[in-house]
């Protein structure tokens, strides 16, 4: 059975073979990472002891991540450029590429370090995070916001890393990333000792700071160091202007998306904290990181998907795309599935996994948070085709509306239904309105190349 497999592998198409090698690595390696931050939860319980505190911890690292969206979406428009220029071979152009995007994204980089470092501490953090003095001191406040911010700095630039494996097609590799970034954290929380609230909030600073950065810098060093990609090595030399406005072009479209998407998905944990309180913060992140399990193991099989889409249209394989996505939508509808199967487990897996801590669930509440795990799962098929296509006009139109909608949907909703889960059914409003508009895009797209194909071939 096992050379009859390893048979019908070899004879796949490379592309193919690609993207179930990325799959197979990624889920296996994600899968491990799941597993430590399902441990990760109850750690930083005990760490902090005090929920406000550590729905606070959560509100600052949701909030300050905004920052790495402010690379311009260069990471992006990178990742489809060198993507094209690998697969043609064509290792000038590539350093160009390379050498651009690294010299921007360190000017954005080096302007905001020394313009916001300062603008902080005119900032009253309590204030923005609704938090009190009693609880977290002001002076604590600036430093834990200060550390994190200057790590999500360093982070925007050393991630650039990811955006060339990718290209590569060694997409697994940027799980393995997360994954010894999530396994120094847990280290971290579990045998640092716990102490006042304002130390505890600074010592998580520096752990985070230190933990996001260190597996990219090593695999910045490491991936440079091979022989092919020594040839493509960033240099200021190599920069170009118009290879910096060709990856800015295609990585702006990129930013406004991930900003809107941001307002949609990111903003949970501050609208919550906004218009509930920083202890249902709590609440929502083990509702979150349950459901979220469907979705983000549906996500690893997609992670090489987008650059393999890029290079399957380089070298003008539509039909392979076609056939890939009719699959993906197939395997999404058992995904969704999975999620409302969890409900009524819901209670038993928040005791298991929580323990003593373990809060009381709530069915209605499981059920919105399936709806949501499904539309997120669905989305990020339709995305992903749409992302390694180049094509964004949808994307940027659905989900710009859906940022301008979002806030006053959380609070309407909230309003309405008496509770923080207003919040997660403004998010399955927002999402629901691009899972209707892509689809209807991407037939008739496809249907047009068919079309093509067939002219030619009269």
């Amino acid at each position: 059975m096992i050379k009859k497999l390893l048979g019908k592998f070899r004879g796949t198409s490379e592309n193919n073979r690609i993207v179930i090698v990325n799959i197979i690595g990624a889920m296996a390696v994600k899968g491990l990472a799941l597993v430590i931050s399902l441990f990760t939860m109850p750690a930083y319980m005990r760490f902090f002891g005090d929920e406000t505190a550590l729905g606070l911890w959560f509100t600052v690292v949701s909030v300050l991540n905004w920052i790495l969206n402010f690379d311009l979406g260069i990471g992006n428009g990178l990742r489809n450029h060198l993507t094209e220029s690998l697969a043609k071979k064509d290792y000038s152009e590539a350093k160009k590429y390379l050498s651009s995007a690294y010299v921007s994204v360190g000017a954005i980089c080096l302007f905001l370090s020394v313009t916001l470092f300062v603008v902080f501490g005119f900032v009253n953090w309590n204030a923005v995070f609704s938090i009190s003095a009693d609880i977290v001191s002001p002076k604590a406040m600036l430093w834990s916001v200060r550390i994190v911010f200057i790590g999500i700095i360093l982070q925007m630039f050393f991630k650039l890393i990811t955006s060339v494996l990718y290209a590569i097609q060694k997409s697994s590799l940027n799980n393995f990333l997360h994954l010894c970034a999530t396994a120094a954290t847990l280290a971290a929380v579990s045998i640092i000792p716990s102490a006042d609230n304002d130390t505890n909030m600074i010592i998580m600073a520096i752990v985070h700071s230190v933990t996001s950065i260190l597996p990219f810098v090593i695999a910045s060093v490491v991936i440079f160091s091979g022989k092919t990609l020594r040839k493509v090595l960033p240099s200021i030399r190599c920069f170009s202007k118009s290879h910096t406005k060709a990856v800015l072009s295609l990585g702006g479209m990129f930013l406004v998306i991930q900003l809107a998407y941001m307002v949609i998905m990111n903003t949970n944990e501050y609208l919550i904290s906004f218009l509930s309180s920083n202890k249902d913060v709590v609440d929502y992140q083990i509702y979150h990181r349950l459901f979220a399990l469907g979705s983000t193991v549906f996500a690893l099989m997609l992670t090489p998907i987008w650059s393999a889409v890029t290079k399957a249209i380089a070298e003008r394989n539509v039909s392979w795309v076609k056939s890939l996505y009719k699959k993906l939508l197939l395997i999404s509808v058992g995904v969704c599935a999975c999620e409302f199967l969890l409900v009524p487990f819901l209670q038993f897996a928040v005791n298991l996994w929580l323990g003593d801590e373990a809060i009381p669930v709530n069915s209605t509440y499981g059920l919105i948070f399936a709806a949501l795990g499904s539309a997120l799962i669905i989305s990020s098929v339709f995305s992903n085709i749409a992302n390694g296509l180049g094509k964004l006009k949808v994307q940027l139109i659905c989900f710009v509306s859906g940022a301008f909608i979002k806030p006053l949907l959380a609070w309407g909703a909230v309003a309405l239904i008496g509770s923080w889960i207003g919040v997660i059914i403004a998010n399955i409003i927002c999402i629901l309105i691009y899972c209707i508009i892509q689809p209807l895009w991407l037939h008739k797209y496809f249907r047009k190349e068919e079309d093509k194909s067939v002219s030619i071939f009269k």
